[in-house]
Protein backbone atom coordinates (compact mmCIF):
# COMPACT_ATOMS: atom_id res chain seq x y z
CA UNK A 1 0.00 0.00 0.00
CA UNK A 2 1.16 3.54 -0.74
CA UNK A 3 0.94 5.52 2.49
CA UNK A 4 1.45 9.18 3.33
CA UNK A 5 2.71 9.66 6.89
CA UNK A 6 2.34 13.10 8.44
CA UNK A 7 4.56 13.90 11.41
CA UNK A 8 7.15 11.31 10.41
CA UNK A 9 9.99 13.04 12.28
CA UNK A 10 8.16 12.92 15.61
CA UNK A 11 8.33 10.24 18.30
CA UNK A 12 5.34 8.26 17.03
CA UNK A 13 5.97 9.15 13.40
CA UNK A 14 9.43 7.58 13.27
CA UNK A 15 8.23 4.36 14.90
CA UNK A 16 5.24 4.27 12.56
CA UNK A 17 7.43 4.87 9.50
CA UNK A 18 9.82 2.05 10.44
CA UNK A 19 6.90 -0.31 11.04
CA UNK A 20 5.25 0.60 7.72
CA UNK A 21 8.48 0.03 5.82
CA UNK A 22 9.02 -3.30 7.59
CA UNK A 23 5.59 -4.38 6.34
CA UNK A 24 6.54 -3.53 2.78
CA UNK A 25 4.44 -0.38 2.39
CA UNK A 26 5.61 2.39 0.08
CA UNK A 27 5.92 5.42 2.34
CA UNK A 28 5.75 9.11 1.49
CA UNK A 29 6.51 11.63 4.23
CA UNK A 30 5.69 15.32 4.45
CA UNK A 31 8.29 16.98 6.67
CA UNK A 32 9.77 20.42 7.26
CA UNK A 33 13.31 19.08 7.76
CA UNK A 34 14.11 15.82 5.92
CA UNK A 35 17.39 15.40 7.82
CA UNK A 36 15.40 14.72 11.00
CA UNK A 37 14.32 11.45 9.39
CA UNK A 38 17.85 10.13 9.89
CA UNK A 39 18.47 6.86 8.03
CA UNK A 40 14.76 6.63 7.19
CA UNK A 41 15.26 9.37 4.58
CA UNK A 42 16.88 6.89 2.20
CA UNK A 43 13.88 4.56 2.22
CA UNK A 44 10.92 6.92 1.82
CA UNK A 45 9.68 9.47 -0.67
CA UNK A 46 10.20 12.86 0.95
CA UNK A 47 7.99 15.88 0.33
CA UNK A 48 9.62 18.86 2.02
CA UNK A 49 7.24 21.50 3.31
CA UNK A 50 4.57 22.48 5.80
CA UNK A 51 1.41 20.60 6.73
CA UNK A 52 -0.24 24.03 6.76
CA UNK A 53 0.52 24.70 3.07
CA UNK A 54 -2.33 23.61 0.79
CA UNK A 55 -0.20 23.12 -2.34
CA UNK A 56 2.30 20.97 -0.45
CA UNK A 57 -0.54 18.81 0.87
CA UNK A 58 -1.91 18.36 -2.64
CA UNK A 59 1.49 17.23 -3.85
CA UNK A 60 1.98 14.82 -0.95
CA UNK A 61 -1.44 13.17 -1.25
CA UNK A 62 -1.25 12.62 -5.00
CA UNK A 63 -0.80 8.93 -5.77
CA UNK A 64 -1.21 7.48 -2.25
CA UNK A 65 -3.80 4.98 -1.02
CA UNK A 66 -4.12 6.15 2.58
CA UNK A 67 -2.97 8.79 5.06
CA UNK A 68 -1.60 8.28 8.56
CA UNK A 69 -1.33 11.41 10.69
CA UNK A 70 0.67 11.64 13.93
CA UNK A 71 0.68 15.44 14.09
CA UNK A 72 0.11 16.74 17.60
CA UNK A 73 -0.19 20.27 19.02
CA UNK A 74 3.34 21.61 19.63
CA UNK A 75 3.46 23.31 23.01
CA UNK A 76 5.83 26.08 21.86
CA UNK A 77 4.21 26.98 18.54
CA UNK A 78 2.80 30.50 18.32
CA UNK A 79 -0.98 30.12 18.61
CA UNK A 80 -3.01 30.60 15.46
CA UNK A 81 -6.61 29.81 16.23
CA UNK A 82 -7.41 28.15 12.90
CA UNK A 83 -4.23 26.83 11.27
CA UNK A 84 -4.80 23.14 12.14
CA UNK A 85 -8.48 23.34 11.23
CA UNK A 86 -7.68 25.05 7.93
CA UNK A 87 -5.00 22.44 7.18
CA UNK A 88 -7.44 19.61 7.82
CA UNK A 89 -10.02 21.20 5.53
CA UNK A 90 -7.33 21.43 2.86
CA UNK A 91 -6.37 17.80 3.41
CA UNK A 92 -9.97 16.61 3.23
CA UNK A 93 -10.40 18.51 -0.02
CA UNK A 94 -7.11 17.16 -1.42
CA UNK A 95 -8.05 13.59 -0.51
CA UNK A 96 -11.45 13.97 -2.13
CA UNK A 97 -9.88 15.42 -5.28
CA UNK A 98 -7.47 12.46 -5.46
CA UNK A 99 -10.09 9.81 -4.58
CA UNK A 100 -8.21 8.90 -1.38
CA UNK A 101 -10.71 7.82 1.27
CA UNK A 102 -8.75 6.20 4.11
CA UNK A 103 -7.14 8.18 6.92
CA UNK A 104 -6.03 7.17 10.42
CA UNK A 105 -5.17 10.07 12.72
CA UNK A 106 -4.03 10.42 16.31
CA UNK A 107 -6.24 12.58 18.47
CA UNK A 108 -6.03 12.31 22.25
CA UNK A 109 -7.85 10.75 25.19
CA UNK A 110 -9.35 14.12 26.12
CA UNK A 111 -10.58 14.86 22.60
CA UNK A 112 -14.32 15.44 22.36
CA UNK A 113 -15.96 14.66 19.02
CA UNK A 114 -19.30 16.18 18.17
CA UNK A 115 -21.69 16.31 21.11
CA UNK A 116 -20.58 13.02 22.67
CA UNK A 117 -20.83 12.84 26.47
CA UNK A 118 -17.48 13.17 28.22
CA UNK A 119 -16.78 11.49 31.55
CA UNK A 120 -15.22 13.34 34.49
CA UNK A 121 -11.73 11.87 34.04
CA UNK A 122 -11.56 12.78 30.39
CA UNK A 123 -13.04 16.21 31.09
CA UNK A 124 -10.25 16.89 33.59
CA UNK A 125 -7.62 15.65 31.13
CA UNK A 126 -9.05 17.96 28.47
CA UNK A 127 -9.02 20.90 30.90
CA UNK A 128 -5.33 20.33 31.74
CA UNK A 129 -4.38 20.10 28.06
CA UNK A 130 -6.21 23.34 27.31
CA UNK A 131 -4.31 25.03 30.15
CA UNK A 132 -0.99 23.70 28.79
CA UNK A 133 -1.54 24.30 25.09
CA UNK A 134 -4.41 26.82 25.00
CA UNK A 135 -5.52 27.90 21.54
CA UNK A 136 -3.43 25.19 19.87
CA UNK A 137 -5.34 22.43 21.66
CA UNK A 138 -8.73 23.91 20.83
CA UNK A 139 -7.67 24.29 17.21
CA UNK A 140 -6.59 20.61 17.20
CA UNK A 141 -9.99 19.65 18.56
CA UNK A 142 -11.71 21.58 15.77
CA UNK A 143 -9.32 19.94 13.30
CA UNK A 144 -10.37 16.45 14.37
CA UNK A 145 -14.02 17.43 14.41
CA UNK A 146 -13.69 18.56 10.80
CA UNK A 147 -12.40 15.08 9.98
CA UNK A 148 -15.15 13.53 12.12
CA UNK A 149 -17.79 15.39 10.07
CA UNK A 150 -16.26 14.52 6.69
CA UNK A 151 -17.28 11.74 4.30
CA UNK A 152 -13.80 10.18 4.41
CA UNK A 153 -13.17 6.70 5.82
CA UNK A 154 -11.55 8.02 8.97
CA UNK A 155 -10.36 6.48 12.21
CA UNK A 156 -9.41 8.88 15.02
CA UNK A 157 -7.28 7.07 17.59
CA UNK A 158 -7.47 8.50 21.11
CA UNK A 159 -4.45 7.60 23.27
CA UNK A 160 -3.43 8.88 26.72
CA UNK A 161 0.27 9.70 27.34
CA UNK A 162 2.39 8.12 24.61
CA UNK A 163 5.60 6.58 25.98
CA UNK A 164 7.37 3.26 26.52
CA UNK A 165 5.02 1.06 28.50
CA UNK A 166 4.75 -2.61 29.38
CA UNK A 167 1.54 -4.55 29.14
CA UNK A 168 -1.20 -5.39 26.68
CA UNK A 169 -2.79 -2.94 24.27
CA UNK A 170 -6.41 -2.40 25.21
CA UNK A 171 -8.92 -0.86 22.79
CA UNK A 172 -12.30 0.43 23.95
CA UNK A 173 -15.05 2.52 22.44
CA UNK A 174 -16.11 4.52 25.48
CA UNK A 175 -13.21 5.28 27.83
CA UNK A 176 -9.46 5.02 28.27
CA UNK A 177 -8.33 2.14 30.48
CA UNK A 178 -4.90 3.41 31.61
CA UNK A 179 -2.80 6.56 31.70
CA UNK A 180 -0.21 5.44 29.14
CA UNK A 181 0.09 3.72 25.80
CA UNK A 182 3.22 2.15 24.37
CA UNK A 183 4.57 3.93 21.29
CA UNK A 184 5.20 0.75 19.32
CA UNK A 185 1.80 -0.69 20.18
CA UNK A 186 0.12 2.54 19.09
CA UNK A 187 1.98 2.54 15.75
CA UNK A 188 1.09 -1.11 15.21
CA UNK A 189 -2.59 -0.39 15.91
CA UNK A 190 -2.64 2.47 13.41
CA UNK A 191 -1.26 0.21 10.68
CA UNK A 192 -3.71 -2.55 11.59
CA UNK A 193 -6.58 -0.08 11.20
CA UNK A 194 -5.74 0.31 7.50
CA UNK A 195 -6.80 -3.30 6.91
CA UNK A 196 -9.68 -3.37 9.39
CA UNK A 197 -12.93 -1.99 7.97
CA UNK A 198 -14.59 -2.26 11.39
CA UNK A 199 -12.52 0.72 12.55
CA UNK A 200 -13.84 3.04 9.83
CA UNK A 201 -15.68 6.04 11.29
CA UNK A 202 -14.74 5.07 14.84
CA UNK A 203 -12.69 6.90 17.48
CA UNK A 204 -11.26 4.17 19.73
CA UNK A 205 -9.45 4.76 23.02
CA UNK A 206 -6.18 2.85 23.23
CA UNK A 207 -3.98 2.25 26.27
CA UNK A 208 -1.39 -0.20 27.54
CA UNK A 209 -2.65 -2.10 30.56
CA UNK A 210 -0.30 -4.01 32.85
CA UNK A 211 -1.15 -7.68 33.12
Amino acid sequence: MKILILGATGMVGKVLTRAALAEGHQVTTLVRNPHKLGNLEQNVTVIEGEYFDRETLLSAISGVDAVLSTIGPPMKRTPNSNEYTDAMQSMISAMQDNAVKRIVAIGGAGLRLGDEPIAFGRAMMRRVLILLSGANYLDKEREHNALFSSDLDWTIVRPPQITDAEGELTVTSDKVQAFKVDTCQLARFMLDCLEDDSTVKTAPFVSTVKL
